[in-house]
């Protein structure tokens, strides 16, 4: 017995779960192309009836009424989970796997509400190394990033195409990883998109991600030496925070916190 060999075979797997459903995998059409959608994203999708509810394959997957071959399904969180979500859509048959969610802007002159197009991901995660892509970035598949772009520009839609950060811990971003990542060049930072490249590289399919703007922590400017302002903007609220971060002699960071109303003299 190859001890290296993994213990799953996620083929078998799918083909036993759609059978117990009540579906027999060689008779059914599964689309080619599967968006992977924000939850408030796909809420809205299946609100507007723009598709059904066809297979359960990787979650719900629904199949759009004027394109059979193109489906939808809410996204799993965080790479583990879109990984194995990955897993299965490709093991039932699907090709091109399109993210889309939020991100955390990481530069300076990006706002709420920007589109994101990834040409890959700055690896922060353990998915990837377990499955041997133990690399710095995670490409997303440049043919589809690049249909996709055509897409965009045709309608009109401004974006930004780049790279960006996958990070498995959203509670443990430090104010040294978002500067670092932000110096390297990456965009915006989020959870998913290591994992769902790593699995399209390592099942030789496709996949990309389309990010929008959900928030900037890392609007700022130098104000004097070791001294940087931060500036989070809320969605809606009318308080603004201002941190001031200092960075001491060893390379950690203090900061301080003061909030401000939208509108003042300040704003």
């Amino acid at each position: 017995m190859d001890r290296n060999n993994a213990l799953t075979d996620p083929k078998k797997l799918v083909r036993v779960e759609l059978k117990n459903a009540g579906f027999d995998i060689d008779k059914i059409k599964i689309p080619d192309r599967v968006y992977l959608l924000a939850d408030d994203i796909f809420d809205e999708m299946v609100s507007r009836n723009v598709g059904e509810y066809r297979y359960p394959l990787g979650g719900k997957l629904y199949v759009f009424n004027k394109n059979e071959n193109i489906g939808f399904i809410k996204g799993h969180m965080c790479s583990p989970a879109i990984a194995t979500q990955a897993e299965d859509l490709i093991a039932g048959g699907v090709k091109e796997l399109i993210h889309v969610g939020y991100a955390g802007g990481l530069q300076p002159e990006l706002v709420p509400g920007e589109i994101i197009l990834t040409d890959g991901a700055f690896n922060d995660t353990a998915v990837a190394r377990l499955y041997g892509y133990d690399y710095d970035i995670i490409h997303s598949s440049k043919d589809l990033t690049n249909e996709i772009e055509e897409m965009i520009t045709s309608a009109e839609i401004l974006y930004k195409r780049g790279f960006h950060w996958t990070t498995d811990a959203g509670y443990r971003e430090t104010w040294g990883q978002v500067m670092d990542y932000r110096d390297k060049g990456a965009l915006c930072v989020e959870m998913e998109g290591v994992g769902l490249f790593t699995i399209a590289n390592y099942r030789k399919c496709v996949a990309t991600g389309i990010y929008v703007v959900s928030d900037n922590g890392t609007r700022y400017e130098i104000v004097g030496k070791g001294d940087v302002i931060n500036t989070i903007e809320p969605k809606n609220q009318g308080l603004q925070t201002i941190i001031i971060y200092r960075q001491n002699e060893d390379g950690t960071w203090n900061y301080s916190k003061g909030y401000l109303q939208i509108g003042s003299e300040l704003d």
